[in-house]
């Protein structure tokens, strides 16, 4: 099968044989927020072309936000809790032209404890991509983190930070921006001491408005360097975003490379183990559920 992960940003592509073996991989810059209604089926062309023409009859599906309002076609969310069969249920079609079909995983929704809806695109297919204990909470950290309750082999609930936003808009508009040193002015390697400072201030009384404008005193008293106040900053919001979730179960950290390192500090600062889940979920996602919906289908 064909399974591609199409988020706002980025278009990931996996051809897999059809016991689930990833045989090759193709990643684009290609994401939803460039395009319009008619581009998508132009760059599935673009991109995998190929594939499409050496494998007519193979099942195509899609995740993430080519499913949203603002992508190719809006896949109803499905509510929690829910698990694979929920998802292989209300797959959404989409033409591909040439009389062939590819389906899209729809999302999912919730309510969170205080009684507000909360949703998720793309985040369902990596999970049921991971080999996940019945009972465990998991941290997807991003431009809009997720946390979510696995409860009995499904997803129970969950919930969105927006930390990488708002890290991404304090760091670029503002007053801490003029703090902080230039994006460019060295590699971004993690201040592993002013990280911890802000993972320490976290937990301590004023909040986290309060807690954000001690970047800017700091600064003006010396006591951080323009290098280290991104690492701070980042410390104060993690930190935040993490101590507001209950952690039960085994807690896994779904994500890749630097960002998921700074979470795992993060969380052994708070005292919490957590292990960092493999890569390549969304493809053994995407083939779990297209399996899934095949034995569906009469």
């Amino acid at each position: 099968m064909i399974g591609i992960d199409w988020g706002s940003s980025g278009f990931r592509a996996y051809r897999l044989s059809d016991d689930g073996i990833l045989r090759e991989r193709r990643t684009a810059a290609s994401g939803i927020a460039s395009l319009t209604p008619t581009d998508y089926a132009v760059v599935l062309q673009q991109q995998i072309g190929d594939w499409l023409r050496d494998e007519p009859t193979t099942p195509v599906l899609l995740s993430g936000m080519v499913g949203s309002r603002q992508g190719w076609r809006e896949a109803a969310y499905a509510e929690c809790p829910a698990g694979m069969s929920e998802l292989a249920a209300n797959f959404c079609p989409v033409d591909l032209g040439g009389g062939r079909q590819a389906d899209i995983v729809p999302g999912l929704s919730c309510r969170g404890a205080n009684g507000n809806p909360d949703v998720m695109r793309g985040e369902e297919t990596q999970i049921f991509g991971l080999d996940l204990p019945a009972e465990a909470t998991l941290c997807m950290p991003g431009t809009h983190s997720k946390h979510v309750q696995i409860r009995d082999g499904r997803i129970a609930g969950f919930a969105t930070a927006m930390t990488g936003e708002v890290f991404a808009l304090l760091k670029s508009h503002g007053l801490i921006a003029a703090m902080l040193a230039p994006a460019d002015s060295k590699p971004e390697e993690l201040d592993t001491a002013a990280f911890e400072s802000g993972l320490a201030l976290s937990g301590q009384p004023g909040g986290l408005l309060h807690h954000i404008f001690s970047v800017r005193t700091r600064r003006l008293f010396n006591e951080l360097s323009a290098e280290a106040a991104a690492h701070y900053l980042s410390g104060i919001l993690i930190g935040h975003e993490l101590r507001a979730t209950a952690w039960a179960g085994q807690v896994v950290i779904v994500g890749t490379g630097g960002l998921a390192m700074r979470y795992r500090k993060a969380f052994a600062f708070l005292g919490i183990d957590a292990d960092v889940a493999p890569e390549d979920a969304a493809a053994i996602g995407l083939y779990r559920l297209g399996q899934l919906a095949a034995r569906r289908t009469p």
